[in-house]
């Protein structure tokens, strides 16, 4: 599926860049994947005329996508370490996404500042993670989502999971987080089911639920421009 749309599709539904587009023109631009995979996301921004580094902690995961960079014939740099500690300097991006990646498994109390560092200003975040919503009603026991809330939705942030730890905020919390750390919010798209999709993981109930709620989300915020940023802009 993510290929039919040259590796740039968003969330679970892959829903496609080019409908959504909310990268915009990336040529030229310096782009940061936090949480790459196997680097499809990089790999078709690297040839769409992109600087791209993927980010990832897991060397099994980096490891996948050397051999696809390799295969692809990219040039992009992989770089192993955590969302919540990149190890580049201030004002090196232009651009940080993930698509279900990093912002998910990662504390946002500590990526959010961390992508307001290494973003020059007027820089963009985008990103897609489960809804908040999805998060209550999603049951642990079961992995799956119940017709019943699991969690308080006020108290949400770190969620102890079976397998892994996920991290998810109230809608009012990310945007104070935002807000906070000199972020203006330009989108957020509420994502649901197609009318007729099909999944290899989500149960006929589940893809219902997803018809009737948002399954996902993603949100765009851009960093604000200080006074002399606005200046150097606007000479050239």
């Amino acid at each position: 599926m993510l290929a039919r749309h040259g590796g740039m599709g968003w969330g679970s539904f892959h829903v496609p860049e080019r409908q959504l587009r909310l990268l915009g023109s990336v040529r030229g631009k310096d782009i940061l994947e936090l949480g790459c995979g196997a680097a499809r996301w990089s790999i078709a921004l690297s040839r769409a005329g992109a600087r791209v580094v993927g980010l990832d902690v897991s060397p099994r995961r980096l490891q996948q996508a050397r051999e696809l960079v390799q295969r692809a014939g990219a040039k992009l740099r992989l770089v192993e370490a955590s969302a919540e500690s990149v190890p580049f300097p201030a004002r090196s991006f232009d651009v940080i996404f993930c698509d279900i990646g990093a912002m998910s498994y990662a504390d946002p109390y500590r990526t959010v500042p961390e992508a307001a560092r290494l973003l020059r200003p007027g820089g963009q975040l985008t990103f897609s993670i489960d809804s908040p919503i999805h998060t209550v009603y999603f049951t642990s026991k079961k992995d799956r989502i119940s017709s019943r809330p699991q969690r308080d939705y006020f108290t949400m942030h770190r969620i102890d999971l079976p397998r892994t730890v996920e991290f998810q905020l109230p809608y009012g919390e990310w945007v104070r987080l935002f807000r906070e750390n000199g972020f203006e919010v330009e989108r957020l798209i509420e994502m649901r089911a197609p009318p007729h999709p099909r999944s290899k993981f989500l149960t006929r109930q589940e893809l219902r639920w997803a018809r009737q709620w948002p399954f996902e989300i993603i949100w765009s915020v851009r960093k604000k421009m200080d006074e002399r940023s606005r200046r150097q802009r606007a000479s050239g």
